[in-house]
């Protein structure tokens, strides 16, 4: 009775701990196309500041869960995609926003969206779609 009681604790808290995820991400993806409206609206230092709320999003659900289960079944570690995000687009993102330059930030969104994509797809979760940009 016991060992019952504790798998079914178990699985309650790791499908909440994914529920969570999931919430986290669709909140980041709100704040990415919030970002991007702010950015076409001139409103660097909101954007900027709502990008932030956006890294906020992503960074606490992959360290939550840095290694995940892919469809195909292997274990895949989101870290180095997460740093990867992080000095790549992203960092490009907030210096194209603090430098107030529409056209880099333009590029950045597409390329912050597209690294997105592929760690979705990294993880054989094609069916989670990114939304486009603006």
């Amino acid at each position: 009775m016991k060992r019952l009681l504790a798998i079914s604790l178990m699985i309650t808290l790791a499908s909440c701990a994914s529920t969570m995820n999931s919430h986290r991400m669709k909140a980041a993806q709100r704040k990415m196309l919030e970002t991007r409206k702010l950015q076409q609206a001139s409103q660097w230092d909101e954007a900027l500041a709502m990008a932030e709320r956006m890294h906020s999003s992503v960074s606490k659900s992959i360290n939550s869960a840095p290694k995940q289960k892919s469809s195909s079944g292997g274990l895949v570690d989101l870290q180095p995609l997460l740093t990867g995000w992080e000095v790549g687009p992203f960092s490009e993102l907030k210096s194209s926003l603090q430098k107030k330059d529409a056209s880099r930030s333009s590029a950045a969104f597409a390329s912050l969206r597209q690294q997105c994509v592929n760690c979705h797809t990294v993880l054989g979760k094609s069916q989670i779609q990114v939304a486009g940009l603006p």
